[in-house]
């Protein structure tokens, strides 16, 4: 079985901010603003965390069910994938 791991696009660049996280896509000149969730996810990301790493991250800082962090991460990461912002390939686990 395989997992997903993502990583930012060469047209992304980042970074922290008080409460979360500003992406830009250099490319498009367009900037996203992340909330403190969406910046947890940038850095797993950034990090090169599988899915289900990600996933655990978010349970763990978050005190959330895994059916909310998966949905989290889904969303999150869908959207980052429709601006051109990460890129995603399988991996198999270790």
């Amino acid at each position: 079985m395989t997992d997903v791991v993502w990583r930012p696009s060469a047209d992304a660049v980042a970074t922290e901010v008080d409460d979360g996280a500003v992406v830009l896509n250099v490319r498009t000149k367009r900037y996203y603003s992340l909330n403190e969730t969406g910046a947890a996810i940038w850095a797993s990301i950034a990090d090169g965390a599988t899915r289900t790493e990600i996933v655990a991250a978010l349970r763990s800082r978050f005190d959330v069910e895994e059916p909310q962090a998966r949905q989290a991460v889904e969303r999150m990461v869908g959207e980052l994938e429709a601006e051109e912002l990460v890129v995603s390939s399988p991996r198999a686990p270790a």
